[in-house]
């Protein structure tokens, strides 16, 4: 199975790396990222416009993404977020049919992100890390343990 791994760099994508090392081997996994930064042991990255600065950007980054997931033709996406997971998010769930899993990062222990609102409604699988999270999302939000 090829897995899309979609977030931002920093800490976002330092969790992402931790739920994809207990995939590799298993499945093609491949990265979307907004920095070009050198992820570092990933054979497949792509990166992305940033938009945080410039809202009129998420139509960039979006197109970008949108082509990606037209080359590479995953079977799932998983994110932790922040920002470039939007758009993929939504083009992946409504246009590809994609299941798709949202893990909100640990950063946020007392409340929900803007990111994993917004993202909620297209995640199959909205997981936190944290359980006093549950009480901001519906029922579909799962709490299973943290990453780190």
């Amino acid at each position: 199975m090829k897995i899309c791994f979609v977030c931002s760099h920093g800490g976002h994508l330092a969790e992402a790396k931790v739920i994809a090392d207990g995939l590799k081997g298993r499945h093609e996994l491949f990265f979307i990222t907004d920095s070009a930064l050198p992820v570092g042991g990933e054979d497949c990255v792509y990166y992305v416009a940033s938009f945080v600065k410039n809202p009129l950007k998420v139509l960039v980054t979006a197109w970008q993404e949108l082509r990606i997931l037209l080359k590479e033709r995953p079977a799932a996406l998983v994110s932790t977020g922040a920002e470039v997971a939007l758009p993929v998010f939504y083009i992946g769930k409504f246009l590809f049919r994609l299941p798709t899993v949202y893990v909100e990062c640990s950063a946020q222990v007392i409340s929900p992100s803007l990111t994993g609102r917004l993202i909620y409604w297209a995640a199959d699988l909205f997981l936190v890390q944290w359980e006093g999270l549950l009480k901001f999302y519906g029922k579909k939000a799962r709490y299973e343990g943290g990453l780190i």
